[in-house]
């Protein structure tokens, strides 16, 4: 596990009290959101390869989203991910931590503790992002977009869904247009959150 602590945002208050929070709830986040996170996942990843990837999942918590995977997706035995998980809660990177033996890609598998705005990578690195539910917990999500942005390379997917009572979407989209190519928006009346699929585009 990589930690990097001074990206973690010592000015912010919203941010520590996010922090405890998690760190306070890991020890039962998946009984409690293992659920609601599968549904997402299973909309999101419907017929997504990520074969040969590099993968990038910000706000990873416990590890839901590579557990779904190793059960439901990429079956094929020749398939390969190449995954890295980033939040800012070390207890709930601690419970990932606990499942890594458990997992088919364990080899291919990166943990890092440190801030979405402040995203601790060099540019044009990787090929697909993730974040689930977490872009609501930040104090600014069009930073951490462009963060996003910055650490892609051309033509990466990107998956967002965020909590749509904390969302504004047209703004977020009107955001987006300059960098990228919405592929399409999606309000599931059973979910609490707006999912955002497209690609980041890089201008030479």
């Amino acid at each position: 596990m990589l930690i990097d602590l001074k990206n973690i945002g010592e000015n912010s208050n919203h941010k520590r009290e996010i922090i405890t929070k998690y760190n306070s709830t890991s020890y039962f986040y998946d009984n409690r959101y293992r659920e609601i996170q599968e549904s997402k996942y299973q909309i999101i990843l419907y017929e997504y390869d990520l074969n040969g990837k590099l993968t990038l999942d910000l706000g990873c918590g416990t590890g839901l989203l590579i557990e779904y995977l190793t059960k439901f997706k990429n079956k094929n035995k020749n398939s390969l991910i190449f995954y890295v998980g980033l939040d800012f809660s070390l207890k709930m990177l601690l419970e990932f931590k606990s499942k890594i033996n458990k997992l088919t890609y364990r080899n291919n598998l990166s943990l890092v503790l440190s801030d979405i705005e402040n995203l601790p990578f060099r540019g044009n690195k990787f090929n697909t992002i993730f974040s689930i539910t977490s872009f609501q917990n930040l104090d600014n999500i069009n930073k951490a977009i462009i963060e996003s942005c910055r650490v892609s390379k051309h033509n990466t997917d990107f998956n967002f869904s965020i909590l749509k009572k904390k969302l504004n979407l047209e703004i977020l989209l009107e955001f987006l247009s300059p960098f990228s190519e919405i592929k399409q928006t999606l309000s599931i009346h059973d979910l609490e959150d707006v999912v955002i699929q497209g690609k980041f585009l890089k201008v030479s």
